[in-house]
């Protein structure tokens, strides 16, 4: 077992491009018959296509911002820097937005790496657990003195996104049926609750205040502190309007009362 773990980390390391090769040729003439450093290389081409498209499967609104071609080259200057560390496909490219932060080649496009995180937190919505959302009317059936008290649970496929380019029209605007419209990237920041309350993705714009509102509902904190959170974002938050909006938008899954 020892040494077929050894023979997969220099296969793993030939394949990324870390080194290895020598050791690899070693450890396969050990074994009788080589395969040639030709028949070797069609196995890494092979790898790093099939993970470089697995990549622009996830990334897709990333991908097509910056053109097939030069997505390939980036997904495999990517995928060299962070070999997958796991199987599933479905966990491809957890560090990519980071990546794009540093990745000098895209530096001119400062809002790539937001759109990263918009791709991400679409895919995990969307791969969420089902979850029945919290009726619009469970406030009326609670204790009003004890509602500073309550605790509102996000669906399973809740994320929170916050970015200083307009990334939700950015996304939209590059979607496959998508019109042709102009984006101003100085047309302010975006604050976003992306969920899944039926079969469809939502990503819905909502205000700092409530942002922070639900960032703090997130943290498991109480009705009333997640209430001072949003006042400190935003002075003139309207609790009962926002969190209105938020019920009948099927926000949360759930409730609890100490």
């Amino acid at each position: 077992m020892r040494r077929v773990r050894e023979f997969q980390t220099r296969m793993r390391d030939f394949a990324f491009d870390s080194g290895g090769r020598a050791q690899l040729l070693s450890a396969l003439a050990d074994c009788g018959g080589p395969p040639t450093l030709e028949r070797l290389s069609i196995h890494r081409n092979t790898t790093m296509l099939g993970l470089s498209a697995a990549l622009g499967d996830a990334f897709p609104v990333v991908r097509r911002l910056v053109g097939e071609a030069f997505f390939e080259r980036m997904a495999q200057d990517y995928l060299r820097a962070h070999p997958p560390r796991r199987a599933s496909l479905l966990t491809i490219g957890g560090e990519f937005p980071g990546f794009l932060t540093g990745y000098a080649p895209v530096a001119e496009l400062p809002y790539l790496t937001d759109v990263a995180r918009l791709d991400i937190a679409w895919t995990h919505a969307y791969h969420a657990a089902d979850a029945e959302p919290l009726h619009p009317q469970i406030l009326a059936t609670l204790d009003p003195e004890r509602l500073g008290e309550l605790c509102l649970t996000p669906l399973p496929s809740q994320r929170l996104l916050a970015s200083a380019y307009p990334v939700d029209a950015i996304w939209r605007g590059n979607q496959p049926d998508a019109p042709d419209v102009e984006i101003r990237l100085d047309s302010g920041p975006a604050h976003l609750l992306i969920h899944r309350p039926d079969m469809a993705v939502e990503i819905r714009p909502v205000s700092r205040g409530a942002f922070s509102f639900l960032m703090a509902l997130a943290a498991r904190q109480p009705l009333a502190a997640a209430w001072d959170s949003a006042l400190a974002t935003d002075p003139t938050f309207d609790l009962a309007g926002e969190l209105a909006a938020l019920l009948a938008a099927r926000a949360f899954g759930g409730y609890s009362l100490p």
